[in-house]
């Protein structure tokens, strides 16, 4: 069953979703911190295009039908329960609020950091590449030289430390 028969039955059918498929429906957001701006921004241009002329009920109804899992997914039946309940749906404006303080990495620095423990940097993966996504990390998370230098030790295999160090560059991130 695709979101907009659910949606319709949802809405008892008094409001019939009439999408216009400009646009493809976004994937559906699992609660993901990392994937989050990305689900968003797009979830926010299907709604603006595709539901641009319906009611804020019919927004509403297909973002709380996009989330899914133990958080998200839980987050949208009560929100969902609650407002057929009260039949009172907040406004697009509203909504967008809502979401974003409840699913937006409210630290970006942590999450930097954690991305930056756990980055490798892949066999296949051109070391550019690697040293762009590592730098730009290392900016967001502002964590100490020293220890981003640790970590970056830690991300690349002992051929490529040899060679760099063989090659008597200075050991600096």
């Amino acid at each position: 069953m695709d979101w907009e028969t659910v949606a319709n039955v949802v809405l008892g059918g008094a409001a019939l979703i009439s999408v216009k498929k400009i646009i493809v429906s976004p994937e559906t957001y699992d609660g993901s911190p990392q994937k989050f701006h990305k689900w968003w921004s797009k979830v926010k241009v299907w709604i603006n295009t595709t539901h641009d002329t319906n009611t804020d009920q019919q927004k509403v109804a297909a973002v709380y039908l996009h989330l899914e899992g133990p958080c998200a997914g839980c987050f949208a039946q009560v929100h969902l329960d609650e407002c057929m309940a009260n039949d009172m749906w907040p406004t697009w404006a509203a909504l967008q609020t809502e979401i974003e303080g409840s699913f937006l990495p409210g630290n970006n620095r942590e999450w930097a950091r954690s991305q930056l423990l756990c980055l490798h940097k892949g066999p296949h993966q051109h070391i550019n590449d690697f040293l762009a996504q590592f730098q730009a990390l290392k900016i967001q998370s502002k964590c100490p030289n020293e220890y981003t230098k640790d970590l970056l030790e830690c991300a690349v295999s002992c051929r490529i430390l040899e060679q760099v160090y063989m090659q008597g560059h200075v050991r600096e991130v």
